[in-house]
C-alpha cells in the first residue's frame, strides 16, 4: 500500500465509536423448508415496525425478490438506514447473509441486526442472529435482548441445539426428565449453557421460565424443575452443583465429572435478591457469551466478510481496467479496516465487561471472607464454650453416616470445617461405594477431622494418634507415590477446586487391588487458605502401575 492510500485510512483510525455486543445466537432448524422460511421471516422482521405507530426498520420497502432471498442493498430517502443482502449457492450448498442499520429515534445510537441463514448438504439449516449496539454519545442503559426475528423463528419452526429443541414456552420438568438432563448437562460437545431454574416447596420459581426463556431462548437451553425434579437432581450430582428451593443455575460448556467446581457454574438465589437485576446478570451473561466463541464449527457468518469474499472473488477475476482494479483493492482495503476496528471495538468491550465482572466478584470475594472470618471468630467462642459445659455434661456423640446417599449432608453437620469433601469423591461414593466399607470410612473421615487437620495447624501429638487410630482401623496413610511428583503426570490424580486444578498427593489406603467390597482408598490435600483437608476422590482406586 501506498503512502497515498495509508493516509486515506488514517480517519478510520481515530474514530471513538463506542460498539456494544449486545446478542449473538445460532442454531439448527430442521424444518423441510427451513433455509426458506428463516429467509422469510428475517426479511419479514425487517419490514415490520419496531413498535405501532413507528417507520418500519428497513425505512424503506424492500424490493420485491428480497424475501425470496435475492440480493439488495438499499438505503433510505436520506440516504441512511442501510439494509442488505447477499447470497452465495453452490454446488456443496447456500449461503444468505444480510444487514440492517436502524437509528434509535429516542437516542443517538444505532441498533445493527444481522442474520445469516446457511444450508449444506448432509445437515441441518444453521440460522444465525447477531445484535450490536453503536453509540455515539451517552445514552441510557439498554437491557440486553435479542432481535424479535429469534421469537418468531422458535415459534414457527423446529430449533434444536446439542440434540435438545429449543422453545420459549417452557414447560415443567419432572423428576423422571432428570436422566435427560444429566445427559445435557454432561454432554462433552454441549455447545449452550444450561439455565436451569427451581421450584419450591410451593410449586413457585424463582424466576418464570417462560418469560426469561423469551430474553434469551436460542442462547441457552431453559429448563424448569419442580420441588420433587430438583431433588432428584441434587441426589444425582450433589448440593453444591445442584440447584433447589426457588434458585437458579447456569451450567457452562465443558461440564464433566472431573472438572465440577461450583464457581465456574453461577448460582442465584432468586428470593433473596432482586429479580429484575437477577434476569438482566443472567441475560447479559448468555447473550454475549458466543461472541467468545471462535471455533470453525460454530462461525457466525457475518455480512462484511462474506461481502469481502465475493468483492475479492471479482477482484482476482482481473476485470475492468487497472485503475479500476487498484480503486476496488483499496476500497475493499477500507472496509476490511472498519471491520477490524468495529471487531476491535467490540472485543474492548466484552474485555471492559469481562473486567467488570471480574471486580464484582472479588468484591464478592472479599464480602465472603469477612463473613467467614466473622463466623470462624463465633464458631471458636462457641468451641470454648462448649468445652467448658462438656467439663460438666456428658459429650454429644457424633450422628453415624447411615449411607452413602446421606454423605454430603453427614459430612456438612460432622465434619464441619475441617474436612471438605469434593463432588467427585461424593459421587463416586453414591456410585461405587460398597457397604462393606462404609463404617471403615467413616472411622477415617473422623479421624481426619479429630487429629490431621489439627496436626496441620500445629496441635502437637496430633500426627501420631492419627497414624495409630488409622492402624487400628487397618489403614495407612502415605503418598500416592514414591516419586511425590509422579501424581502430577498421572491422569485423575486432580480435582478442580476453587477455580483451580489442584494435585491428590495423598491418600488413605485400606486393602489392594480394585474391588471396592475389598479396599478403600481416599485421595485428599491440604486447603492452607480453608485450613481444611480435601477429599478429593474416594473410594475407588486410581489407575496405576502398581496397586499402593
Amino acid at each position: 500500500m501506498s503512502l497515498a492510500e495509508g493516509a486515506l485510512l488514517e480517519p478510520l483510525f481515530d474514530r471513538r465509536t463506542n460498539i456494544r455486543p449486545v446478542s449473538r445466537i445460532s442454531f439448527d432448524v430442521s424444518d423441510r423448508n427451513a433455509f426458506e422460511s428463516c429467509i422469510e421471516l428475517s426479511v419479514d422482521w425487517m419490514t415490520e415496525p419496531p413498535r405501532r405507530g413507528q417507520q418500519p426498520r428497513s425505512g424503506i420497502v424492500l424490493p420485491p425478490g428480497a424475501r425470496s432471498g435475492e440480493p439488495f442493498d438499499v438505503t433510505d430517502v436520506l440516504g441512511a438506514n442501510p439494509a442488505k443482502a447477499l447470497r452465495i449457492d453452490g454446488a456443496d450448498g447456500a449461503l444468505w447473509v444480510s444487514r440492517l442499520d436502524f437509528p434509535d429515534p429516542e437516542c443517538p445510537r444505532t441498533w445493527v441486526s444481522e442474520f445469516f441463514v446457511e444450508r449444506r448438504i448432509g445437515r441441518p439449516v444453521r440460522f444465525g442472529a447477531q445484535l450490536t449496539c453503536v453509540l455515539r454519545d451517552q445514552c441510557p442503559p439498554f437491557e440486553p435482548t435479542r432481535p424479535r426475528v429469534v421469537r418468531s423463528i422458535l415459534d414457527k419452526l423446529s430449533a434444536e441445539a446439542d440434540g435438545r429443541s429449543l422453545s420459549d414456552v417452557i414447560e415443567p420438568s419432572v423428576k423422571h426428565d432428570i436422566p435427560e438432563i444429566l445427559d445435557l448437562l454432561y454432554r462433552p460437545d454441549r455447545r449452550l449453557p444450561v439455565l436451569v431454574i427451581s421450584q419450591g416447596p410451593d410449586g413457585r420459581s424463582g424466576l418464570a421460565a417462560t418469560r426469561l426463556s423469551r430474553r434469551i431462548g436460542g442462547a441457552a437451553h431453559v429448563i424448569d424443575l419442580t420441588d420433587e425434579a430438583s431433588w432428584e437432581l441434587t441426589r444425582a450430582v450433589g448440593k453444591r452443583m445442584s440447584v433447589f428451593n426457588g434458585a437458579v443455575r447456569l451450567y457452562n460448556p465443558g461440564l464433566t465429572e472431573d472438572n465440577e467446581d461450583p464457581f465456574v457454574h453461577p448460582l442465584w438465589l432468586a428470593r433473596e435478591r432482586g429479580l429484575e437485576g437477577i434476569q438482566r446478570q443472567i441475560s447479559d451473561r448468555v447473550l454475549t457469551a458466543a461472541f467468545l466463541d471462535q471455533s470453525e464449527d460454530n462461525q457466525f457468518h457475518r455480512y462484511s466478510k462474506v461481502r469481502d469474499l465475493v468483492t475479492r472473488e471479482v477482484i482476482s477475476r482481473g476485470l475492468g481496467s487497472e485503475t479500476d482494479q487498484i480503486r476496488a483493492e483499496l476500497e475493499l482495503t477500507k472496509e476490511e479496516a472498519e471491520e477490524y476496528l468495529e471487531e476491535r471495538n467490540v472485543w474492548q468491550s466484552l474485555a471492559q465487561s469481562e473486567q467488570d465482572k471480574r471486580i464484582e466478584a472479588e468484591r464478592e470475594v472479599e464480602r465472603l471472607k469477612s463473613e467467614v472470618t466473622r463466623l470462624r471468630t463465633k464458631a471458636d467462642a462457641l468451641q470454648v464454650g462448649y468445652r467448658d459445659r462438656s467439663e460438666i455434661s456428658e459429650t454429644v456423640e457424633d450422628r453415624p453416616l447411615v449411607s452413602y446417599d446421606d454423605l454430603e449432608d453427614w459430612a456438612e453437620e460432622v465434619l464441619g470445617d475441617a474436612v471438605y469433601i469434593h463432588p467427585s469423591a461424593i459421587k463416586d461414593c453414591r456410585k461405587n461405594g460398597h457397604a462393606n466399607m462404609m463404617k471403615r470410612i467413616e472411622g477415617a473421615l473422623l479421624i481426619m477431622r479429630d487429629h490431621m487437620t489439627p496436626a496441620r495447624k500445629g496441635r502437637q501429638g496430633q500426627k501420631e494418634e492419627a497414624r495409630r487410630l488409622l492402624g487400628e482401623l487397618g489403614m495407612e496413610d502415605s503418598a500416592c507415590f514414591v516419586d511425590r511428583e509422579e501424581a502430577k503426570r498421572r491422569p485423575g490424580y486432580s480435582v478442580v477446586y476453587g477455580g483451580e486444578t489442584r494435585v491428590l498427593y495423598d491418600h488413605i489406603k485400606f486393602g489392594t487391588g480394585y474391588d471396592n467390597a475389598n479396599q478403600i482408598r481416599i485421595y485428599y490435600f491440604w486447603d492452607d487458605e480453608a485450613q481444611r483437608h480435601v477429599v478429593g476422590k474416594m473410594p475407588s482406586h486410581l489407575k496405576n502401575n502398581m496397586t499402593n
